[in-house]
């Protein structure tokens, strides 16, 4: 499980480190995001806060719309003015610094990882 976290960090630092301008690193930002939204829920072994899992969650849908709308814009999908190309390109480092404080408040308050449940909760048998 560590090893998928660090690869999620690692997808969502090169996604807002650097300027993407191919297909490839929209599609991988997209996904990297997909895979960041659902880790709490297939990783059964760990319990977060409720308020963390929502968090990861919004964090990660997010990020794919972040990713998303980069996709459109270097595809040409998306055609705006100059002006409307700004103003986008702003709201999307407030996304950024957005995804990273929720990212880094996660990490500070050790929910990003979860706490290792106890092997009897993770057992189906009733508790005596």
């Amino acid at each position: 499980m560590k090893l998928q976290i660090v690869i999620i960090v690692l997808v969502a630092v090169l996604v807002f480190a650097y300027e993407r301008t191919g297909l490839l690193g929209d599609c991988v930002g997209i996904g990297g995001f997909a895979c960041y939204a659902f880790m709490p829920f297939y990783d059964q072994k760990r319990v977060r806060a409720r308020w963390a899992t929502f968090t990861i969650l919004f964090n990660g849908l997010l990020g794919m719309a972040y990713a998303t709308v980069y996709l459109m814009l270097h595809q040409g999908w998306l055609v705006v003015s100059s002006h409307t190309n700004h103003v986008i390109h702003t709201y999307l480092l407030v996304v950024g610094g957005i995804f990273l404080g929720v990212t880094l408040t996660l990490i500070f308050s050790g929910q990003l990882l979860g706490l290792k449940r106890d092997s009897q909760e993770t057992r189906n048998d009733p508790a005596p």
